[in-house]
């Protein structure tokens, strides 16, 4: 199947003889696409720092509950105590209990997302009740003094590292902030970076067409495609734009889960677009027409805008130019 890129979607839909002209030309950097480029690398350094922070964090959640279980082992080191024993065997049968539930109510559950819910509290519960177990047979033991002492230590030292890394994870959550702010982009987190290297280019099999939105945002549960603009910012946004928008909302829809909206951004100006199904029918019958263009090789000017004539970069080679 021949792809149709949601690039060439924004040129025909700003003029169908434009398009067909810059068929034709050699890629070439201007001052655009130096922008983007610039654009893309602080994107993908912001997305870098996102994901150092949830690996910090990570780090910071195992080093503290290492060392909560350590001091706490280390107590019970120091002294022995029955009534804690069974206590702490108490409260392990009980998550026992609540295991076998569990495992019940996951093989009766019909609705996917329950059962996922059910099976993941399964793999927690039976090591808590283990935790509780071995803090039961501890307080058990004869009191060992050296190995309480040693083991509190240690708990102190895991907890000097849980505290370095949350520093970090702090540290990386203002850079991705201070990067988010210097982009001017709203809340979420960045997911895909436009990225001829690196990022997978996205394809709908069903329609036909591909691309690379600039950027991808997860707000929620949702994906939503960023479409920057990096030239003149005009009074709303242009039909063009739109529509190459929404080529990237049903390349988003069949590669992860529908859109509500898309962004188009201007500068500072941040503009949502709806995914609505008129949208979607104007786009494929857009597409429609790309694709007989190319089959026939007959392709003509449709406005009668000088402004749109004098605004396009393909004037000087265009036989049916307005100026």
């Amino acid at each position: 199947m021949d792809y149709i890129s949601a690039g060439d979607i924004e040129k025909y839909s700003y003029c169908p003889l434009s398009w067909w002209l810059s068929l034709k030309e050699k890629n070439s950097e201007n001052e655009g696409v130096r922008r983007h480029r610039e654009i893309s690398n602080e994107a993908k350094r912001g997305m870098e720092e996102y994901q150092k922070k949830g690996d910090f964090e990570k780090s910071v959640m195992y080093l503290a509950v290492g060392a909560t279980l350590i001091a706490l082992v280390g107590i019970a080191m120091l002294y022995s105590s029955f009534p804690l024993a069974i206590a702490f065997h108490s409260i392990s049968i009980f998550w026992l209990i609540v295991a076998l539930y569990m495992l019940w109510k996951a093989d009766v559950l019909v609705v996917q997302w329950k059962k996922m819910t059910f099976e993941r509290m399964m793999v927690i519960i039976p090591l808590a009740s283990m935790v509780a177990s071995i803090f039961a047979i501890t307080f058990l033991l004869q009191p060992n003094f050296l190995m309480g002492y040693l083991l509190e230590v240690l708990s102190m030292l895991w907890l000097i590292g849980a505290t370095f890394f949350l520093y970090l994870s702090l540290k990386a959550e203002m850079e991705y902030s201070k990067i988010r702010k210097k982009l001017k982009l709203p809340d979420g987190e960045i997911i895909y970076v436009d990225d001829l290297e690196k990022a997978p280019l996205l394809r709908s099999d069903k329609y036909g067409i591909q691309g690379r939105p600039d950027l991808l945002l997860k707000v929620s549960d949702n994906y939503i495609p960023v479409e920057i603009k990096t030239g003149r910012i005009p009074r709303g946004p242009l039909f063009s734009h739109i529509m190459q928008l929404t080529a990237y909302m049903v390349l988003v829809e069949e590669n992860y889960k529908t859109p509500p909206y898309g962004i188009l951004k201007y500068g500072p100006q941040i503009y949502r677009i709806n995914y609505e199904d008129d949208l979607k029918k104007i786009l494929l019958q857009k597409v429609d027409e790309m694709r007989k263009a190319l089959k026939t090789g007959e392709v003509h000017r449709n406005h009668h805008r000088v402004s749109k004539c004098l605004h396009c970069s393909r004037r000087d080679i265009c036989p049916e130019r307005l100026a």
